[in-house]
């Protein structure tokens, strides 16, 4: 029953989260939701074609590079970014109602669909592991048997982390994002951008630190505790950005 539960973590946990925390709480509409869902789609494809040419056109590229984590890093923030803003300039639901709520909405379809194809990674890393383990070089075949040897209770717990830990973390991006918006400066989309990539430098490059897995644990300790300030923050300069918006539109309308 446990093996299971990891992967309806993967799987459904993105829904749940929509209807209890978007829906429930926050009184935002499936559409932003929805949104989230398929720009970050788009934006997974753009990246694996990106890295995948990287990949192939020189062997100095390989995953774990210094070079290979600045291209995959820069790719994130490019097109993750940008498909935030797009988004939100671009469809209606989203134009409407540019707001924290419907930002955190989306946010939830963002990290949502990355926790989706997660899973199906590791589903379709076993099928291939377990019935065709020839199709995989000894060395990423090695990487896949210690990978399904994790124990289910920690497969559980890694599931549940990168459903929370990625919702908070593509909410400060989502509503720093949405500050462009709410101030009309997109100094905001660069900034979310070098930030994003900033962020996946770090966590790309944990291993040439220490190999112990306290480094990691720490790292996301650090996410839990900043990266909630820095939301709070951010809801308190969009609600302020926002307002002052709302004076000043009858008078720049004078």
């Amino acid at each position: 029953m446990l093996d299971i539960i990891r992967y309806l973590v993967y799987f459904l946990g993105p829904f749940l989260l929509a209807f209890l925390i978007g829906k429930r709480l926050l009184k935002a509409t499936y559409g932003a939701f929805g949104i989230g869902l398929l720009a970050f789609f788009a934006a997974w494809v753009c990246i694996m074609v990106i890295t995948q040419v990287s990949r192939g056109m020189t062997n100095s590229l390989k995953e774990g590079t210094l070079l290979y984590s600045i291209i995959t890093a820069a790719s994130a923030g490019l097109f993750e970014e940008s498909g935030r803003f797009f988004a939100f300039g671009i469809f209606r639901r989203l134009r409407d109602k540019r707001n924290w709520n419907a930002g955190i909405m989306y946010a939830i379809g963002h990290s949502g669909m990355e926790s989706i194809i997660v899973g199906a990674t590791l589903i379709l890393t076993i099928i291939i592991t377990k019935y065709s383990p020839q199709l995989l070089s000894p060395e990423v075949l090695g990487q896949s048997k210690a990978l399904l040897e994790i124990g289910v209770l920690e497969g559980v717990y890694n599931s549940f982390e990168r459903l929370f830990v990625g919702l908070l973390i593509h909410s400060c991006f989502t509503s720093l994002v949405l500050l462009s918006f709410t101030t009309a400066e997109t100094r905001y989309l660069f900034l979310a951008m070098l930030w994003h990539f900033g962020h996946d430098m770090v966590a790309l490059n944990l291993h040439l630190l220490s190999s112990h897995w306290i480094v990691g644990k720490i790292w996301i300790v650090f996410i839990v505790v900043a990266y909630s300030w820095i939301l709070f923050r951010l809801r308190k300069t969009m609600a302020k950005s926002s307002t002052w918006s709302l004076r000043l539109g009858p008078m720049a309308g004078r």
